[in-house]
C-alpha cells in the first residue's frame, strides 16, 4: 500500500504556489479547464508549458512522503530490472532499479497514486519493494534504454 499523506498534506497546485513555479492565477485557470478536460492538474501545467513533468513528479514525491529518483543519473542492476518484463514495466509506468541493503527492490513509479499498478508491482515482483517517484519522460526513457 501507499504511504498515508502527511498531515501536513498539500494539494498538487498549493505545493507548485509554494515552490513559486506557478502563481494562484494560473492555478485557478488550470482548475476551471481540468473540468472540462477531464487531464489530471499536473497533466494540464505541462501540457501548457507552466512546468515541467519533473517539478510535478517532485511534487508528487513530497506530498506522498516518497523520494524522487533522477533516472537519468541511477545506475540500474541488470539483475534488478530483469525481475519485471518490459510489457509489464511499460504497462505500469515502472522500472525496478537495484536491490537495496535490506534486500527490498527499489522500484521507480510515475504514478504514485495508482495504488493498483504499485499493488500489482508487488504481486509481480514478489512483494518486497521499496517505492520512488520517478519523472515520467526520464521513465520513458530508461525503459527504452534498460529494456532494448
Amino acid at each position: 500500500m501507499l504511504p498515508e499523506p502527511k498531515a501536513d498534506w498539500l494539494p498538487l497546485g498549493a505545493l507548485l504556489i509554494r515552490e513559486g513555479l506557478i502563481s494562484t492565477e494560473q492555478l485557478e485557470l488550470a482548475l476551471i479547464d481540468q473540468q472540462g478536460t477531464g487531464l489530471r492538474l499536473g497533466e494540464l501545467l505541462v501540457q501548457w508549458g507552466w512546468v515541467d513533468s519533473a517539478a510535478i513528479s517532485r511534487a508528487l514525491a513530497e506530498q506522498y512522503d516518497l523520494a524522487f529518483l533522477d533516472l537519468d543519473e541511477a545506475s540500474f542492476d541488470p539483475v534488478a530490472v530483469a525481475r519485471l518484463g518490459a510489457k509489464d514495466a511499460r504497462r505500469r509506468d515502472a522500472i525496478p532499479v537495484r536491490f537495496l541493503d535490506d534486500g527490498r527492490l527499489l522500484v521507480g513509479v510515475a504514478d504514485p497514486t495508482d495504488v493498483g499498478a504499485c499493488d500489482e508491482l508487488r504481486t509481480l515482483l514478489g512483494g518486497a519493494i521499496s517505492l520512488v517517484v520517478v519523472d515520467q519522460t526520464e521513465l520513458q526513457r530508461a525503459l527504452a534504454r534498460e529494456y532494448a
